[in-house]
């Protein structure tokens, strides 16, 4: 009986793991074929309404700023972005440090964000 030392080994078990994967990759080498080419690419391209929809979420007609004020301390000031007569969304107004009480205290931009 004929020994196998290891390198003839490795290299026997090499050659059948590479013959059984080409036979068993032709569907996957089929797909290397080139890509058919496309005139103009915006013809054969799906709807694309969805795009519009998209940059028009953020849009607004108008905006206001109003205080919030739950209680005596928390006084935030906040800017609403109306649509079509809705308000769509509120944010921090950044600008704490512009307005003051009665008393003519004011705050310091480290008090920003408020909301």
């Amino acid at each position: 009986m004929n020994e196998f030392d290891r390198r003839t080994f490795l290299a026997l078990a090499g050659q059948a793991g590479l013959v059984t994967w080409l036979a068993k990759a032709e569907p996957v080498l089929q797909l290397l074929e080139p890509i058919p080419t496309i005139g103009n690419p915006l013809e054969a391209y799906p709807v694309r309404d969805w795009e519009k929809v998209y940059r028009d979420q953020y849009r607004y007609d108008r905006t206001f700023t109003f205080i919030c004020a739950p209680n005596d301390t928390h006084n935030c000031r906040l800017r609403a972005y109306v649509r079509n007569g809705i308000v769509v969304r509120t944010e921090q107004d950044y600008n704490v440090h512009n307005y003051q009480d009665l008393y003519g205290n004011k705050t310091t931009r480290n008090w920003n964000p408020r909301g």
